[in-house]
């Protein structure tokens, strides 16, 4: 979809600030979708809500960044997310502990482990990989239902975000927001926080889609990683940006493939239509690949190593399995 000159009164850029002139509009609606209320259905990860937005998105043309022009209530979305539940995700399990040992080996060259919080840690997939190589792991989210499922198993997960007081300030070796900001209406906001609750030597670990990404720009509207949960568009140069301004100085950047069972991939081919779900179910069931793990690297992810700014100069550590990713551009 072509992008249109906007220039709408209350719009800032959430990364550098520039105004309603210097933006463009993409994915508009004719009415106005924020207002219209939340399907809870597109709050769960295997959500397949592709191509919808809950509102008009801006492109800053000063830093390349996008974000909704006008963000969903804030009320009902803290609602949504408390509600939110998922038993795919659970089925999903070995896929998401491997994404996250994978991680976990890359951010081991740079940081021993120690204690760390995982913030918006869903089931806790990323603290059962990060308990199993040494780590002080607990994690929060918003969802009762996912919770409750991370306590089951023994994990340390609390109920709240970013805004609770159950965060102890300075005293993490490592944070980790793992497809959260592009929920936030306010990243910068959060990454102030985080910078209050990582060590001095510590560092950031976070994931988000890459709006910048070749099949991002090809795809526009019908990329995955357009959904209505999403409020924050990034690029690499606009995530760069806001950590600097934050506090935050990036070590290095990577692509960020999930691991998932070939009959989720499969499943997920109904964010476009239906029939394309039913045909991708008879091919994986016919060739019984169903749960066979695979994880394909689309470049359209980016996993961000950050560390608070004056910090010493990161040493490696010869830990982690694999070399480091490469530095931002």
């Amino acid at each position: 979809m072509r992008e249109r000159a906007c220039c709408p009164d209350a719009w800032l850029c959430p990364v550098c600030g520039a105004a309603g002139d210097r933006a463009r509009s993409r994915f508009a609606l004719a009415g106005d979708r924020a207002a219209d209320g939340l399907d809870a259905t597109a709050f769960r990860p295997s959500s397949g809500h592709f191509g919808q937005t809950a509102g008009t998105l801006m492109r800053c043309t000063a830093c390349g960044h996008g974000s909704l022009a006008e963000a969903p209530d804030a009320s009902a979305v803290s609602q949504a997310y408390q509600e939110a539940a998922d038993p795919v995700s659970l089925r999903e399990e070995t896929g998401q502990v491997a994404t996250a040992t994978r991680a976990l080996q890359s951010i081991e060259h740079f940081v021993s482990p120690g204690r760390m919080v995982d913030v918006g840690c869903w089931t806790g997939s990323f603290l059962v990989a990060a308990r199993q190589r040494g780590w002080d792991a607990t994690g929060i989210d918003p969802s009762s239902w996912a919770v409750a499922r991370a306590q089951e198993r023994g994990l340390d997960v609390r109920q709240g975000d970013l805004g609770s007081d159950r965060l102890d300030g300075g005293a993490y070796r490592l944070v980790v927001l793992c497809d959260v900001l592009e929920h936030l209406e306010d990243p910068g906001r959060a990454l102030d926080a985080v910078r209050e609750m990582v060590e001095p030597a510590g560092a950031l670990y976070l994931t988000v889609p890459d709006a910048g990404s070749l099949v991002a720009r090809v795809l526009g509207r019908r990329w995955w990683s357009v959904l209505p949960v999403h409020l924050q568009y990034f690029t690499r140069a606009s995530l760069a940006l806001l950590l600097a301004d934050h506090g935050f100085t990036v070590g290095t950047v990577m692509t960020d493939p999930k691991a998932f069972s070939v009959r989720y991939y499969a499943e997920r081919l109904g964010g476009y239509s239906p029939r394309l779900e039913r045909l991708g179910a008879a091919f994986v069931d016919r060739l019984r690949i169903g749960e066979r793990l695979v994880a394909p690297d689309f470049r359209d992810r980016m996993a961000v190593l950050a560390r608070p700014a004056g910090a010493p100069r990161a040493r490696e550590t010869g830990g982690g399995d694999h070399p480091p990713g490469q530095p931002v551009r």
